[in-house]
């Protein structure tokens, strides 16, 4: 069978782009798939599997709008000429026009959670023309969670039978704990402190709430519990202006570090040494930094709401997004808690849940059905 997929992941080979790959290097059942993707991005998708094989289209990856257009009306042509026996969109589009059966990977419905997520032009685009539409024309649809999966039925209205749940995995050859010698190297060419809590995420508000984070951190350090810095490593979102503004009025804002971007190396650095991980967005459709968190041997302090108590299960602290006094007791009891034999080795059978050769299996077969 031959799958044909428009690539378009953004600006940045982030989750949605790590997913895609991972998936078709583990989907190596003897299928043929093609990839679509920017010219200015090639080299961000190489394969393992040689059943992949990469083409360019000529959108710049910075062209929001112009790749909107070729997936909405050139690939469904790229698909035929192709002579595909399956179309495949892995991230958020308008299905307009289809030739052959066509697959959508729908990954959340955040703007049906968070009602000033974006603009209210594209709110209105997004949950009234293209999600509703998007839902309907596509053949199957997959996502990443059982949170997302009762997004699309109550939400979109999408029949149970047309929704298959297939995790995000987590790579933990590449997200496992690496030695202190190796995370002293990277921190000192970045000049970071040693003892930090860590926030992994887009910077923006108030969707991933990093200032929850922030008003958290700066509980602790008036309460005397804490003497470390913050790191929220991530690029800025939405709403980043009024992040930014209230650390630079903060009383510790010498104490909270925005690197920007990392490196999946400085990552794992950054996951392995934290003193704690504390991710608790309004909203996650699964929610990848926690997971590889975990992997890399961190505590987690996560939100009790959409699918990161799925994605966590018991081993980490959930607490209430919108309560800074939870958020801070539960890192407070997390900085005092040491990690045991049975936590690692239960952490170690949870993420076999997450294995991307078992994934890409799942993956595969829904493909062919």
């Amino acid at each position: 069978m031959k799958i044909v997929i428009s690539g378009y992941v953004g600006k940045k080979i982030t989750g949605i782009g790590r997913n895609l790959i991972s998936l078709l290097n583990n989907a190596t059942g003897g299928n043929s798939f093609v990839i679509y993707v920017n010219e200015d991005m090639a080299e961000d998708f190489t394969f393992t599997n040689q059943n992949v094989t990469v083409k360019t289209y000529k959108v710049s990856k910075n062209s929001s709008m112009g790749n909107l257009l070729w997936t909405t009306f050139v690939f469904p042509f790229v698909v035929l000429k192709e002579k595909a026996d399956r179309a495949l969109i892995p991230n958020f589009t308008l299905l307009l026009l289809k030739f052959k059966p066509t697959y959508v990977i729908m990954h959340d419905l955040i703007e049906y959670n968070i009602p000033n997520k974006f603009s209210r032009l594209k709110m209105f685009y997004r949950t009234k023309i293209a999600n509703p539409m998007t839902a309907k024309r596509a053949d199957k649809i997959i996502t990443v969670s059982n949170n997302s999966k009762r997004d699309l039925m109550k939400f979109l209205e999408v029949k149970d039978e047309k929704i298959t749940v297939i995790y995000n995995g987590v790579d933990q050859e590449k997200f496992r704990p690496i030695s202190e010698k190796e995370c002293n190297r990277i921190f000192q060419e970045r000049k970071w402190s040693h003892n930090y809590i860590l926030y992994v995420g887009t910077i923006d508000h108030p969707g991933k709430n990093a200032m929850s984070v922030i008003k958290s951190f700066e509980a602790l350090k008036k309460n005397g519990d804490y003497e470390g810095s913050l790191i929220l490593a991530g690029m800025p979102g939405a709403g980043y202006e009024v992040v930014e503004a209230y650390i630079n009025e903060s009383e510790y804002k010498n104490d909270i570090i925005l690197p920007g971007f990392v490196t999946d190396e400085e990552l794992v650095a950054l996951y392995t040494c934290c003193d704690v991980f504390c991710f608790v967005s309004l909203y996650e459709g699964f929610g990848i930094p926690p997971l590889e968190a975990l992997s890399c041997g961190a505590k987690v302090v996560v939100s009790n709401v959409s699918s990161l108590p799925e994605v966590v299960g018991d081993l980490g602290w959930s607490v209430d997004p919108y309560s800074i006094d939870e958020i801070t007791n539960s890192i407070k009891t997390a900085l005092e808690t040491e990690k045991t034999d049975d936590y690692r080795n239960a952490v170690k059978e949870h993420l076999k849940k997450y294995d991307w050769s078992n994934l890409g299996k799942q993956f595969e077969k829904v493909l062919c059905e």
